[in-house]
C-alpha cells in the first residue's frame, strides 16, 4: 500500500486520515479492531467531529461538501416534520441522535471529499452502523 502525504492538514486531520487509509470506513473490521486499540481521547478524536454535533449541515458547507450539506437539510427538514408530530421529550431525543449521527460521520466524510475527490449527495457514505 503506498503511503499517502497529509502533511498539508492539521495534525488531527492528518491522524484521522491516516486512519481512514490505513483501516478503512467505520463498520469496517480492520477500523473496529483498530479503533479498539486506541485510547479513550483518540477514539473521540477520530470518531466524533465536534462542529458537526453543533452546527450539523452548516459544518459540511463550510468545509466544502455543499452536496452533502444539502442533503443534511433535507433530511433535517424531514426529521423537524416527525418530531413534530412527537411528544417533546421523544422530539429532543431525536434530535440529539441526530446531531450524533451528524458528528459520527463527519470526519469520514471529509475524508472521502478530500482525500477521494468525492462529490456524493450522501452524508454517510461509507459508512455501516450496523
Amino acid at each position: 500500500m503506498q503511503e499517502q502525504d497529509f502533511s498539508q492538514y492539521s495534525p488531527k486531520w492528518q491522524f484521522r486520515f491516516d486512519a481512514f487509509a490505513r483501516h478503512g470506513a467505520p463498520g469496517s473490521p480492520g477500523y473496529k479492531e483498530y479503533f479498539r486499540s486506541l485510547g479513550f481521547l483518540d477514539r473521540i478524536k477520530l470518531g466524533v467531529n465536534f462542529y458537526a454535533f453543533f452546527f450539523s449541515w452548516i459544518f459540511f458547507l463550510v468545509v466544502g461538501m455543499w452536496r452533502k450539506a444539502l442533503a443534511l437539510v433535507g433530511l433535517w427538514l424531514l426529521l423537524i416534520l416527525v418530531a413534530s408530530l412527537l411528544p417533546e421529550a421523544a422530539g429532543r431525543v431525536l434530535g440529539i441522535a441526530w446531531s450524533l449521527l451528524v458528528a459520527t460521520s463527519a470526519n469520514y466524510a471529509y475524508y472521502l471529499h478530500r482525500i477521494k475527490g468525492s462529490t456524493s449527495w450522501n452524508p454517510f457514505e461509507g459508512i455501516r452502523l450496523f
